[in-house]
């Protein structure tokens, strides 16, 4: 790629990255963001089409490794191994701490029912006693103790917690009687139910007591990347390719106004 005027960010970034000409990213097996072909290499997914849109911008390759699981992707930012964690990661005050999060979109948890479960549910109490599956250690599982103590503060019966190790693994437990429900974030249950019709429900929080989550990609903290990456994003805003992105995905619910850095460290 030409390092000119067509990539008016260039001559910001890092000179590790200048000199390699790549970005390095990193995400786990998660649709609809990172999707990995039968071939075990190609990537797809929101993150993949936002890494095409960042190039141009940037004037380098964002190469996209597929890892294991979350706490995997953030061993890699951590260890300078990659460059950010696509995410997209819950902002919160206590991983702004440790961590850059440049937001780029919104979302509130959401809890996914395989219809051939029988369950049925209308509000979020009807989820109490019931075995919820998440992935361990990500933004789910606070919002299932959340849910899990609003049903003991109704004089109901706690939700049994199931941490698994990815979000494929939640929703194959709830699929086979492992778990009675997956908890993941809205665009992730969207996503899942498109793509399988009739064989999911999707109850979420309409009262949004659990929060409007507002999630994005990783940098270690205060990198020199930040801010650069940042502005290629207001590009994107500004051009309209972040939305067609979204709504190529059908996450038109999930779109952002504007991206954002460390917002909740602002509050």
């Amino acid at each position: 790629m030409a390092q000119t005027a067509s990539a008016p960010l260039f001559d910001r970034l890092p000179a590790s990255v200048k000199s390699a000409k790549v970005l390095k990213m990193v995400g786990d097996s998660f649709a609809p963001y990172r999707i990995v072909g039968d071939d075990g290499k190609t990537v797809t997914g929101v993150d993949a089409d936002m890494a095409k849109a960042l190039e141009p911008l940037l004037g380098v390759k964002v190469e996209l490794t597929i890892v294991s699981n979350l706490p995997a992707m953030l061993a890699g930012i951590d260890t300078g191994r990659y460059d950010l964690s696509a995410g997209p990661l819950l902002s919160t005050k206590a991983r702004e701490e440790r961590y850059d999060i440049l937001t780029w979109m919104l979302s509130k948890p959401a809890f996914v029912l395989p219809v051939a479960a029988g369950r049925k549910s209308t509000k979020l109490e009807d989820l109490c006693g019931l075995r919820m599956s998440f992935p361990a250690g990500s933004a789910q599982e606070a919002y299932a103790k959340k849910v899990s103590d609003r049903c003991v503060a109704g004089a109901k019966v706690p939700l049994e917690m199931v941490p698994l190790a990815d979000q494929n693994a939640t929703v194959l437990a709830a699929q086979s009687g492992r778990a009675d429900v997956a908890g993941m974030q809205l665009a992730a249950a969207l996503y899942l139910q498109q793509r399988n019709p009739g064989k999911f429900t999707i109850q979420t929080d309409e009262t949004d007591g659990l929060g409007v989550l507002h999630q994005g990609f990783v940098f270690k903290k205060n990198a020199e990347l930040s801010p650069v990456v940042h502005d290629a994003l207001k590009e994107i805003w500004k051009s309209g390719e972040y939305a067609r992105i979204m709504d190529r995905w059908g996450l038109t619910l999930t779109k952002a106004p504007a991206p954002l850095l460390n917002p909740a460290s602002s509050k």
